[in-house]
């Protein structure tokens, strides 16, 4: 491994030594044929002009969209043989499934992620993929990916270099998540629509599947295993992030989100953040605690959704606390706009307000199920989630990362109260059964 990455930077800087002729030779090269990718000389040379950054990054995505075209042929030409002779089985299945499920729209996947971009330009031609389509992909993929790099660069500058080796493929991969569940959601709404029809299909098959592995559980096996995915992945995400706390590689990604939240401020906005900060506060939750148990034990008189309103509330506050006290991390030195105490990592409106707004839009998707009610509080719920993390960055109290980890640790907490809520039920319908 140690032999291929100094391959890697040597193949670099030989083509680095021709500044922008190099790098459109390179980004050109590594889009038919070549494993070397253009971000190595990019990012180096727009680090040394950031005024130029947004240049590189056009010669880099013109010349990457050339190279693919250039694949393309010689997948056209020389046809899957060819492919299969360099590029592994487990690689090929891979291509083929994305094809299969997201047809040309792969290609700026492919083009935007860290999947090689050349397997797919040559499986292309061999596809036959319509070439208009082809250059347009290209285009949205390469292009999102090195403009992206070019931005994050001229906006830091020499703090640009520790963000992208650290941040990068992460932003990119989550980014690529954000764009497909908003083109799936789009294709879902349309009843018509090819995926929609595979969707049905799949959801049927998996329920079969479900179904005969799990057995008995029934329902709660499909809670089961949802619960457990989404907890070992907030679980991997706290865990990121308290290792980069502990090792101090935070600083770049603190200070480029709450510099950027920064811009926006006015009077008006700091008004409204410190409102909207107050409905994460203990001083607002417990009085809403105490109606939401109200109002869900007189429509539907489950003394379980009760229950475990107050534990998600109680649960998540009391892990923010010792979780506050491991870590132990200082308040932001910034000029707060907002009175604080305690520790800062991870935070507790945050936390908080996940563990406890998020299982009440859980209940009414639950509860009201033929009514509008359920979309439009669901959806007001989670904003609101999102704006008290906002606002806990705007207003200097909290590090963007301890937003961040209080959102992962409170999503673990309030897919455990899911869990549990969903076990009690399951109990109670087989005692009465």
């Amino acid at each position: 491994m140690a032999e291929v990455m100094e391959w890697f930077k040597s193949s670099a800087a030989l083509f680095m030594q021709y500044g922008t002729l190099g790098l459109f030779l390179l980004a050109f090269a590594e889009s038919s044929f070549f494993p070397v990718p253009p971000d190595l000389i990019l990012i180096p040379l727009a680090l040394l002009s950031p005024e130029l950054a947004l240049w590189y990054a056009f010669v880099t995505t013109l010349s990457s969209v050339l190279g693919g075209l250039f694949g393309y042929y010689i997948g056209q030409r020389a046809g899957r043989p060819l492919l299969e002779r360099f590029v592994s089985k487990g690689r090929m299945e891979q291509v083929d499934a994305m094809f299969a499920k997201y047809g040309s729209w792969a290609v700026a996947i492919a083009g935007f992620t860290p999947i090689p971009y050349k397997v797919f330009t040559i499986a292309s031609g061999v596809s036959r993929i319509n070439r208009t389509t082809f250059i347009t992909s290209s285009i949205l993929g390469r292009g999102a990916r090195f403009f992206l790099e070019g931005i994050i660069i001229m906006l830091l500058g020499a703090k640009a270099k520790q963000f992208l080796e650290q941040y990068l493929e992460i932003a990119t991969i989550v980014l690529t998540l954000i764009v497909l569940v908003g083109y799936l959601i789009v294709c879902f709404t349309n009843r018509d629509s090819e995926i929609n029809r595979l969707a049905v299909n799949i959801k049927a098959k998996a329920q079969t599947l479900i179904d005969e592995k799990l057995g008995p559980l029934g329902e709660f096996g499909n809670y089961l295993v949802t619960g457990i995915v989404l907890a070992a992945f907030a679980l991997l995400l706290f865990s990121k992030l308290a290792e980069d706390l502990i090792y101090q590689e935070l600083t770049v990604f603190d200070s480029m989100v709450t510099q950027f939240i920064a811009a926006f401020s006015t009077p008006a906005i700091t008004q409204a953040m410190k409102l909207i900060t107050t409905l994460g506060s203990v001083a607002t939750l417990l009085p809403v605690t105490l109606l939401a148990i109200y109002i869900f034990y007189q429509r539907r008189r489950h003394f379980g959704d009760s229950l475990m309103i107050l534990a998600a509330l109680g649960g998540g506050w009391l892990l923010d606390e010792l979780l506050k006290i491991a870590f132990h991390r200082p308040r932001p030195e910034l000029a707060r706009l907002a009175e604080v105490s305690g520790y800062s990592f991870p935070s507790g409106h945050a936390m908080v307000s996940v563990t406890f707004y998020g299982f009440l839009a859980y209940l009414v998707w639950l509860n009201f199920r033929r009514s509008g009610f359920r979309y439009f509080a669901s959806f007001g719920l989670i904003m609101l989630i999102v704006l008290i993390g906002v606002s806990r960055i705007y207003l200097g109290v909290h590090y963007p990362s301890d937003v961040l980890a209080g959102f992962a640790a409170g999503g673990f907490w309030l897919t455990a109260c899911i869990l549990a809520l969903q076990a009690i039920r399951y109990y109670k319908a087989g005692s009465v059964n």
